[in-house]
């Protein structure tokens, strides 16, 4: 693969080597390749060749250690050998139970050859998508040649020059010129019906009948293809996409990876308000998202049906998150125990005020114009997205040490914002 040819390659490491040849007498010019590591043996046996441990060392293969290893890597030398309760075993054990040969030049490696494969096939895509595409185009051509044979039956020079005619004499029309438009309108009809009605062209008729019926096969097949194509290319790139996002979830440090709006700060504030959160594995397995913008569109209607969808839903945990153009994320907890609005840049909480209700659907009581509300007008969603507004503090409580000046700037930074994204999470019991 061509992709391929210019990668860099990592260097075989060169073993060093030993010439050596076996004391042993039946073991002429055999060259020594091993240590025995019996600790009470003959000093002329320790230095092993092939035919040693073939021999009558071959039921002591785990006393035995390649000299090349222990040349390359003194660590080694215990690698394959097993002396219960020996330090240097433990050691050795503990340092060969770790790969540290993965390192940032591997792992930038790993990432070019992925690029370079997924870019290889990639081109070859494009280029068989292109290829069925001028296929699919190339019936085009067929369709213009049919609608110049018909083109006569449609000519309109003649039908325009008429009415053009008649409008420039608008509320003066004579009845000489209401003959004129009526004959020109007339003509034009019979002309479209004519093919039918002319005896001399019913065979042509029928032969161009039937050129459109197969053009109509032809064109709705590879139509067919081609969309079919196109959805299967749409739903590639999700998949890429998730599964990227998959992999780059597997080495994040947040627990809360559902959200792409969220922070590690948003990691402690649900173990604050929520205690089944203090449980990394929880963030799984309670928390299901249920609208996200980027996916699903800044849509009031299908926001509203998300929520209405889970029944009683004025009885459920939710969890909405906001950014704003001004790049400001802030959301609300809405539980029947207690609801708090987060800030998630000044990473400051405000909680409900007694006998408020937390979240008000707008769009069940006829207010086209709003989405949502929290609170009494603390933060107010649009439904167009636009010209949001905020007056925190009226529904939930403002705190004196955060010695904010003008609560109804604080969230977003200005007085009217607008929603970029949004998302919403259902909390499970």
């Amino acid at each position: 693969m061509e992709a391929f040819e210019h990668m860099p390659r990592q260097k075989p490491i060169e073993r060093k080597q030993i010439m050596i040849l076996c004391e042993d007498l039946s073991h002429k010019n055999e060259i020594v390749q091993y240590i025995l590591l019996k600790p009470k043996a003959d000093v002329r046996s320790r230095l092993l060749c092939r035919k040693c441990i073939e021999g009558k060392f071959n039921q002591q293969t785990n006393e035995i250690c390649l000299i090349s290893e222990v040349l390359d890597d003194p660590y080694k030398v215990l690698k394959y050998s097993n002396y219960q309760g020996n330090v240097n075993q433990i050691l050795n054990d503990f340092l060969h139970s770790y790969d540290f040969s993965f390192d940032v030049d591997a792992i930038r490696y790993k990432i070019e050859e992925i690029r370079q494969r997924f870019l290889y096939h990639l081109d070859e895509l494009e280029k068989k998508l292109i290829e069925k595409y001028e296929q699919y185009q190339g019936t085009k051509a067929q369709v213009d040649n049919l609608k110049a044979k018909f083109e006569s039956y449609f000519d309109i020079t003649k039908l325009e020059e008429s009415l053009t005619q008649a409008g420039m004499q608008f509320g003066k029309l004579t009845t000489k010129d209401k003959q004129k438009l009526r004959k020109g309108v007339n003509d034009y009809v019979a002309q479209i019906h004519r093919l039918n009605q002319d005896q001399a062209d019913q065979e042509v008729y029928k032969t161009q009948f039937n050129v459109i019926d197969q053009n109509k096969r032809n064109l709705a097949e590879k139509e067919s293809q081609l969309r079919l194509q196109k959805e299967k290319l749409d739903q590639g790139c999700e998949k890429i996409i998730k599964e990227l996002q998959n992999m780059e979830q597997t080495y994040s440090t947040l627990n809360f990876r559902q959200s792409e709006l969220s922070t590690t700060y948003m990691d402690e504030f649900m173990a604050r308000v929520n205690h089944n959160f203090k449980q990394r594995n929880n963030f799984m397995d309670k928390i299901k998202r249920i609208y996200q913008s980027k996916y699903d569109g800044l849509n009031p209607l299908k926001v509203h049906e998300k929520i209405i969808s889970l029944g009683q839903w004025n009885t459920q945990t939710l969890l909405f998150l906001f950014q704003t153009s001004s790049q400001q994320v802030f959301g609300v907890y809405v539980s029947s125990n207690s609801s708090e609005i987060f800030h998630q840049n000044k990473k400051q909480e405000f909680v409900i005020k007694r006998g408020v209700d937390p979240l008000t659907l707008n769009y069940s009581n006829n207010q086209a114009d709003v989405l949502l509300t929290f609170g009494k007008g603390d933060i107010i969603i649009k439904s167009s997205f636009n010209g949001c507004l905020s007056d925190l503090g009226e529904g939930f409580q403002d705190k004196p040490e955060y010695n904010i000046g003008n609560l109804k700037r604080y969230l977003a930074n200005q007085d009217y914002f607008d929603i970029v994204e949004m998302e919403i999470f259902q909390i499970l019991k």
